[in-house]
């Protein structure tokens, strides 16, 4: 991945930024990236000047998303179930008291530390703090995160890479591993604590609405199983990639695709993949198949088994029409571990889509609620203009 960041520079280090802000994970750290477009500009202030302005254009734009996706689909759990992890409305009250009146220096200071920048957004869309307050702290951290790498870069060089990585390959690997496990288990977690029912007849758009979220974060996980194995990978000295998404890249990029769009294609493409796949199973095999419905536990099987298939069909189709083809290369990358790799990556993404679809459908605001709750008042409107009008008392008594 290095050598493709200091082959295609700046478009490539931008999205790369810009989809690890999100939410999605890339196999090389965002202060390494940083550092890289320091070296590229070293002793061109003037180079480094745009690369800082892009740079935070790109984390804004990045976070922005993030924040968003956590206010619209996060605060409902938090709403809910945050009683169970010590959530109640007190504390979130006294949290949002806390970043809406004293706290913009504390946003502030999380966006400029490493370790503490997506807790930071997160925290921010689920506390529902102010989008205007929650950006312009965001702008003056992040400028102090990115003008700090960007200068340790221009100034040292190439070689300041290894004196930062080490480390960050540990953090690195911790917070993949969150998002890789710790999503469907955190699902999966409040699902079953949840002591709200189902809805009887929830609204189509509630369950699209559902399934969007729910397969956006199987991404996520998805991807961040891959990107584990390679920190893994790396750190006990192996050679190659296990992320499948960059290899794909890779070979797109070898196709004649440039580099960013070769990386924007692939991303894409997995997150369109995992929905379709959705709605393929929650629209027309699982009804089907279990028209009275069946257990969270059993849709989890099912969903894994088709993702199961798809690859493996995929696969089949990929060796009979060429053996040295991209197939070859993911071979070639992570040996007998490649296998192991796709298959816990699929249970991840089929256990985060299955639970967080389930949840969603639970706390999602009603559509059809809130029509019914406003569709009494124009009758009413109606009504009271057709009643005649009344007189007075004074009106009727006698001159």
């Amino acid at each position: 991945m290095l050598e493709l960041l200091t082959k295609h520079g700046f478009v490539l280090i931008l999205l790369a930024v810009l989809l690890e802000e999100l939410g999605l994970p890339m196999p090389i750290p965002t202060d390494v990236l940083i550092v890289l477009a320091g070296v590229e500009s070293r002793g061109i202030p003037e180079r480094v000047a745009l690369w800082f302005v892009v740079l935070n254009v790109a984390s804004a734009t990045g976070a922005s998303g993030l924040y968003a996706i956590c206010k619209r689909g996060g605060r409902p759990l938090i709403d809910r179930f945050g009683r169970y992890v010590h959530l109640g409305p007190a504390q979130i009250e006294r949290g949002e008291r806390i970043l809406r009146n004293g706290g913009w220096w504390r946003i502030a200071v999380g966006r400029a530390i490493p370790g503490l920048r997506y807790v930071t957004v997160i925290a921010c869309g689920l506390l529902n703090v102010p989008f205007p307050r929650f950006i312009t702290a965001h702008i003056v951290g992040s400028s102090v995160y990115i003008g700090v790498f960007l200068w340790l870069g221009a100034q040292f060089g190439p070689r300041i890479i290894d004196s930062i990585h080490a480390p960050e390959q540990v953090l690195q690997l911790v917070w993949l591993l969150m998002l890789a496990l710790g999503l469907p288990l955190l699902f999966a977690w409040f699902y079953y604590r949840s002591h709200t029912q189902r809805p009887t007849d929830p609204s189509r758009w509630r369950l699209l609405s559902a399934l969007t979220l729910a397969s956006f974060f199987g991404t996520v996980s998805l991807s961040a199983t891959w990107a584990s194995a390679t920190t893994i990978a790396r750190l006990v000295g192996a050679q190659g990639s296990l992320d499948i998404s960059y290899v794909l890249a890779q070979w797109l990029t070898g196709r004649g695709i440039a580099a960013p769009s070769a990386t924007l294609l692939t991303y894409t493409l997995m997150l369109g993949l995992c929905v379709l796949v959705g709605v393929a199973y929650y629209e027309w095999i699982l009804p089907r198949l279990a028209p009275r419905g069946t257990s969270l536990r059993l849709e989890f099987l099912g969903l894994a088994l088709l993702a199961s298939v798809i690859v493996m069909a995929y696969v089949t189709v990929l060796l009979l029409v060429r053996r040295n083809g991209i197939f070859g290369q993911l071979w070639s990358a992570g040996g007998p571990w490649l296998p192991l790799t796709v298959i816990v990556g699929i249970i991840c993404y089929a256990c985060s889509t299955v639970y967080a679809r389930a949840l969603w459908i639970r706390v999602l605001p009603s559509r059809r609620r809130t029509q019914a709750a406003q569709a009494p008042t124009a009758p009413i409107q109606a009504a009271e203009a057709t009643l005649p009008a009344t007189t007075s008392p004074a009106q009727n008594e006698a001159p």
